[in-house]
């Protein structure tokens, strides 16, 4: 295994050649200086539970660590962002024998406190690209082991469903999906308990905004922050159906998550380019 992660480092455009990068807005002001979250890493999701912890959820390729590469991995905030835990990968208790392993993650807060994370995954015999691969969930205590929750949230015959987005507004969750090519759009589905997601009508994309990325609250609505080959952008909903236009960030990078800290502070996660050694 080791081999193996050294000859996929060594190719180029595989996510394990991303970092994660992080960048702050002071009280709205725009985004500051772009630091290094986590090195060889992707698909980055954002949360604050009701401790006031901050919690990221990542794809993780540590190349010393043979046991966590391609897992999903948390880091934890005690500190609004200030400092990180050391990643760890999380343990999914309850997953299927044979389902593809967890990726994409997104991570809510439940009412009642809990963590949940959403995910990619496959049940056997359904992978490839024309199996069925949907959006699964599992619910943590402590952001790091979950217990999986039986059945799809969101699945579409014949058609790949991943790396969602979820947001609770109102009594509301909506969870957006991208459909594929950025001219595509996204699906978009609601659900009242966060579980059972039915399927609303597609958003549609403009001026190649691609729907890959995180939901955030944005009073009294939401914003959803996503990627372009103009860079990370983001658009505001009221109601999870109309999107304003995108309004870009001037920041070029892929797959942003948001989160608002408990000072007024918006912290900003996304991928970039892997920093030299």
């Amino acid at each position: 295994m080791v081999a193996l992660c050294a000859l996929l480092l060594a190719q180029q455009g595989g996510p394990w050649n991303n970092d994660l990068k992080m960048r702050i807005s002071d009280g709205g002001k725009p985004f500051g200086e772009e630091t290094t979250f986590v090195r060889a890493a992707g698909v980055p999701s954002l949360t604050r539970d009701r401790k006031g912890r901050l919690i990221a959820a990542f794809q993780w390729f540590p190349q010393d660590r043979q046991e966590a590469w391609d897992r999903v991995a948390t880091s934890i905030s005690e500190d609004n962002g200030k400092t990180w835990s050391a990643p760890k990968p999380i343990v999914v208790d309850g997953l299927p024998n044979g389902y593809q392993r967890p990726f994409d993650p997104t991570l809510v807060v439940t009412g009642t406190g809990n963590i949940r994370i959403y995910f990619t995954s496959s049940k056997p015999g359904q992978m490839g690209p024309n199996g069925v691969t949907g959006i699964y969930s599992a619910v943590s205590s402590d952001g790091v082991n979950f217990k999986f929750e039986p059945g799809a949230r969101l699945a579409v015959m014949d058609r790949r469903v991943i790396d969602c987005a979820v947001h609770k507004l109102g009594d509301t969750w909506h969870m957006i999906a991208p459909i594929g090519r950025p001219e595509d759009g996204a699906y978009h589905a609601t659900s009242k308990d966060g579980l059972e997601f039915t399927r609303t009508e597609n958003i549609k994309s403009e001026d190649g905004a691609n729907w890959t990325g995180n939901l955030v609250a944005a009073s009294p609505g939401m914003c959803f922050y996503g990627s372009s080959n103009r860079g990370l952008w983001w658009s505001y909903s009221a109601e999870g159906k109309s999107w304003t236009r995108p309004t870009f960030l001037n920041v070029m990078g892929g797959d942003p998550a948001v989160v608002n800290g408990a000072d007024g502070r918006v912290i900003m996660i996304y991928v970039g380019p892997r920093e030299p050694k």
